[in-house]
């Protein structure tokens, strides 16, 4: 079974390797992982591949004694595969083209979240959400409960968000 797990590691030499032998104890194939870097450490965001008899509370105790903390732990599936980079732009060209909106575009880069307009906000990031200047005025707020975000996820949105403001204007010119 293919699962997300995200949990924060001290970012000191070897400590990731701790924790991906503790996976490996348990026949848990990492498929892919992405290091976002926070104040309280390495964040660590894995796909895996584990046998199916393993449980969420299984992973989160092999997470554990790997010596990770906060484990967040999600089914996944075969769509995770496709690289990071390779996914953002897909959802760029998407939006950039017509077949998709800023905001589902937006939703599909950070998963399971809500996303509501206002009229008047700012940029930044918390934990639990962010605000995002809309290119057509106004302000995207960004909410979800879990995973928290990371700052290398608020610079992808933001990123998202400046391209698609790009592409407007030069449309428009």
């Amino acid at each position: 079974m293919l699962w997300r797990i995200r949990a924060t590691v001290d970012d000191r030499p070897g400590f990731l390797s701790v924790l991906t032998a503790s996976l490996a104890l348990r026949k848990v194939n990492i498929l892919s992982v992405q290091v976002h870097t926070t104040e309280s450490g390495a964040v660590d965001d894995f796909l895996v591949e584990a046998p199916d008899e393993l449980t969420r509370a299984d992973l989160a105790d092999a997470v554990q004694r790997g010596r990770g903390r906060d484990p967040w732990i999600a089914p996944a599936d075969v769509r995770g595969l496709i690289d990071e980079p390779t996914r953002v732009l897909a959802l760029a060209t998407k939006v950039l083209d017509g077949r998709a909106g800023l905001e589902e575009a937006l939703a599909a880069l950070l998963g399971d979240c809500d996303i509501s307009w206002r009229s008047s906000g700012s940029g930044g990031f918390t934990a639990t959400g962010m605000q995002l200047s809309d290119p057509a005025g106004g302000t995207l707020y960004v909410r979800r409960a879990e995973p928290v975000f990371t700052p290398a996820e608020y610079a992808r949105a933001q990123a998202l968000v400046e391209l698609v403001g790009v592409a407007t204007r030069h449309t428009a010119a």
